[in-house]
């Protein structure tokens, strides 16, 4: 697979910034500019057709963007210059989007990375039984106007009641495109921003696009104040034992008022859930890290035959969560800052996002005994494999163990190796195997596992600790936590749901 990914950078500058706010939410593995199809490809060096601007193909997930930069003319006719700007916009602009999803559907392996159409589209596609397509315009240039009418954010008003043709005698609301073909997100340049800002993981967006277009075809959203107030909503409805949603069943219809998000915003324990959350983004830079490698085919080792076998273990990365990446690597951290210099650790982490993934990450120190560097690293990679052998033996629920290996920070050596395995296959072969090597080398027996439960909330509530009945409770809770620790110890990991493990 080429550096090239068909052209990265976008053609205009709106493309170009699409593509920047893309590889930053979605990881560049997964998000590609600019693709283009052989449809209309005459001769050998004739050019394909564009599919679309930005295309996002994530499990079973693909995100199909369309990018209209068309100038708000003002003419002093507000409804004239509205009705011009949203049919070119909005109304013209989804064809674009109905044609790429129709073409993916019937003609995937037509679709190339480069404009020649020498480069073939590296992913593989879920079938259309499964297959989760979001139709996504951007339409830039309202927001301006819409502020000189409004005192608000200028983001463009929701209202799904308004279908097709119709918006254009709608100043600054967007509707329904064509209920037929699906629903097609309209996010207007401050919509967009807000977006890939607040649901900057592939697994945070798209399961706000779905509960979206899940709340609009339950007709029970009546008209939103904009895009990003919607999304206020969406987070308020969260609380300690539930994820954001739309979970107001009992309302018949949904008014979202202007200032939600702003609000949401102005809360304390907001701000410290986006402080936490610096740590998370070590996740993203180790997926970009192994994603370019596989991208440009620069493994030391891999028997993976194509790139999408050799994504799989990074791609169970990316799907977690932004909390569920701040558990990871907040646990992955204390880890390596816990180790002296020359000492050997291992972390085994169950995902907070997905109940069926775990991880293994291990640091192994270069030690003399090794002939070479490479000696060590085949001894570094068979001890990962037994890890993730014993792990599924002490977890045996989790189908699929994603194993890690690395030096030890600020080595000489730097390296690592990532091993995937999908138990779902495994004989009695594979578990006599794994029992073998979990005896012979003492590897995740319950006897020398300590298990913690820890859980992380996306917005914080920070306690004061300054009357002492709050003292009291702190420390009656930290006298508890050490009775089941050593309750832990002595009978062993008790059968509970939680964040991670610690050994």
């Amino acid at each position: 697979m080429s550096n090239d990914q068909g052209n990265e950078q976008g053609v205009t500058a709106s493309e170009r910034y699409l593509a920047w706010l893309g590889r930053n939410t979605f990881l560049s593995p997964w998000c590609f500019a600019n693709l283009y199809t052989d449809e209309g490809k005459k001769t050998e060096n004739g050019d394909g057709k564009e599919l679309c601007d930005l295309f996002v193909v994530f499990k079973e997930h693909v995100i199909i963007f369309s990018d209209k930069d068309i100038a708000f003319k003002d003419t002093g006719n507000l409804e004239l210059d509205w009705s011009r700007w949203v049919r070119k916009a909005v109304l013209r602009s989804a064809p674009q989007v109905f044609g790429a999803e129709k073409f993916i559907r019937e003609h995937a392996e037509r679709i190339f990375l480069d404009r020649k159409c020498t480069q073939p589209f590296p992913i593989a596609f879920p079938p259309n039984d499964e297959i989760k397509i979001h139709r996504v315009l951007v339409a830039r240039n309202a927001t301006e106007r819409f502020r000189k009418h409004t005192s608000g954010s200028g983001s463009l008003m929701l209202n799904p009641t308004v279908v097709g043709k119709e918006m254009e005698k709608t100043p600054f609301q967007v509707g329904t495109v064509n209920p037929q073909k699906g629903f097609v997100h309209v996010l207007d340049d401050v919509a967009l921003d807000t977006l890939m800002r607040e649901l900057d993981t592939v697994h945070d967006f798209t399961t706000y696009l779905s509960d979206k277009e899940a709340l609009i075809s339950s007709g029970r959203l009546g008209i939103s104040a904009g895009e990003e107030d919607l999304l206020g909503y969406y987070l308020s409805e969260s609380n300690k034992d539930r994820d954001p949603g739309f979970y107001a069943q009992d309302v018949d219809l949904i008014v979202v008022q202007e200032g939600i998000y702003d609000s949401i915003r102005s809360l304390p324990q907001y701000k410290r859930g986006k402080e936490l959350d610096a740590s998370s983004y070590f996740i993203d830079r180790f997926i970009e890290y192994f994603g370019n490698h596989a991208r440009d085919n620069t493994w030391h080792f891999s028997n993976a035959e194509d790139f999408d076998s050799v994504t799989l273990g990074i791609r169970e990365f990316a799907s977690e969560s932004r909390v569920g990446r701040r558990v990871l690597a907040d646990a992955i951290l204390e880890k390596l800052k816990s180790l002296k210099p020359h000492q050997r650790g291992v972390r085994l982490l169950l995902s907070p996002t997905n109940p069926e993934t775990m991880y293994v990450w291990l640091i192994v120190p270069v030690s003399v005994r090794f002939e070479s560097y490479q000696k060590y690293r085949e001894f570094r990679a068979g001890l990962l494999f037994a890890y993730c052998q014993s792990a599924k033996l002490l977890k045996p629920e989790r189908r699929i163990v994603v194993g890690v290996g690395t030096d030890p920070p600020g080595s000489n050596g730097g390296s690592e190796d990532m091993i995937y395995i999908d138990t779902a296959s495994w004989s009695e072969d594979d578990y006599a195997e794994a029992q073998d090597v979990r005896e012979k080398l003492s590897l995740f027996k319950e006897g020398n596992v300590r298990e913690e439960k820890r859980r992380q909330y996306q917005y914080p509530v920070e306690k004061t600790s300054g009357d002492d009945g709050t003292k009291r409770q702190k420390e009656k809770e930290r006298k508890h936590k050490r009775k089941k620790q050593k309750d832990a110890r002595r009978k062993g990991p008790a059968g509970v749901d939680q964040n991670r493990e610690v050994v």
